[in-house]
């Protein structure tokens, strides 16, 4: 699993072998989402709001570096 991005109270993460299509996961001490990088599309809101929304902001300036990590932790053979 990468940390891709750490907050005070929330982190980004690309777990390796995950299933398809490409997305992170956002922790927060409440829950966590899964959201899709290509749109930022929120699969399930479980994460804090707040925290939730701060890291979309992060996440859509940081896209092309979320997908590498995808890339890198989700090779396909």
């Amino acid at each position: 699993m990468a940390t891709v991005y750490s907050d005070r109270n929330w982190k980004i993460k690309v777990y390796p072998d995950d299933h398809v299509s490409p997305h992170f996961h956002v922790q927060t001490p409440d829950g966590e989402s899964l959201v899709e990088i290509d749109v930022l599309k929120v699969l399930g809101k479980a994460a804090e709001p707040k925290a939730l929304k701060a890291a979309l902001v992060w996440a859509a300036a940081h896209a092309a570096d979320l997908q590498r990590v995808w890339d890198e932790q989700n090779r396909r053979n």
